[in-house]
């Protein structure tokens, strides 16, 4: 097993350890603060949201309120190769199982990377984020490559991810390697910290 394996079990493990009640509670938190940073941050009121699975921060309520607050939404979808493509997700949407993955996903029209010329954030999930920007994904690479195409900077919306506060950690808290991508900002319970901007 390798140094960033480790890291990812023992983050694993503290989220299953917090409980369903717990994480709730952080991530209405964290969405608190959230929401005006989008206020500020995405005039377009165009983002992507990834839908949460297992111990993830629940972002379930938080979509829901974005609806509410007229902003569209669009989800990743997992595709062969590990790449991802982009579907709009609203209340009702219909759901199937994921081809590559457990998880269901919207049902709708596929988008690629052009889409992100109309998105103002990009919210990348994650297992920790470091005081530079870095971020500790699930092992996928998805995001990473994705963001990594993205070499028109008109292309590249802003790139937030959304953490547990135990998940905000010092510079070397896990490797980094050049492929790795970073954000420029976290949502935290505490609220959210701009990084490299």
């Amino acid at each position: 097993m390798n140094i960033k394996d480790d890291a990812r079990n023992q983050l694993r493990a503290r989220r299953r350890a917090m409980g369903p009640a717990l994480r709730e509670s952080e991530m209405a938190m964290l969405a608190g603060h959230l929401l005006p940073w989008l206020g500020q941050n995405a005039p377009r009121r165009t983002l992507t949201c990834f839908l949460s699975y297992g111990t993830e921060p629940p972002t379930g309520p938080l979509l829901a309120e974005l609806h509410a607050a007229g902003y569209t939404i669009y989800v990743p979808i997992c595709e062969p190769e590990r790449r991802l493509s982009w579907t709009r997700w609203f209340p009702g949407v219909a759901m199937a199982r994921s081809a590559v993955g457990p998880i269901d996903e919207p049902v709708g029209e596929r988008f690629g990377p052009e889409l992100m010329a109309e998105i103002d954030v990009i919210l990348v999930p994650a297992q920790a984020v470091d005081e530079n920007g870095d971020r500790l994904g699930q092992g996928g690479g998805y995001y990473d490559r994705f963001i990594q195409s993205l070499t028109d900077p008109a292309l590249r919306p802003k790139l937030l991810s959304i953490a547990f506060e135990h998940e905000f950690v010092p510079a070397g808290h896990f490797p980094v390697e050049p492929f790795d991508q970073r954000v420029e900002a976290v949502a935290l319970p505490s609220g959210v910290r701009n990084l490299t901007m």
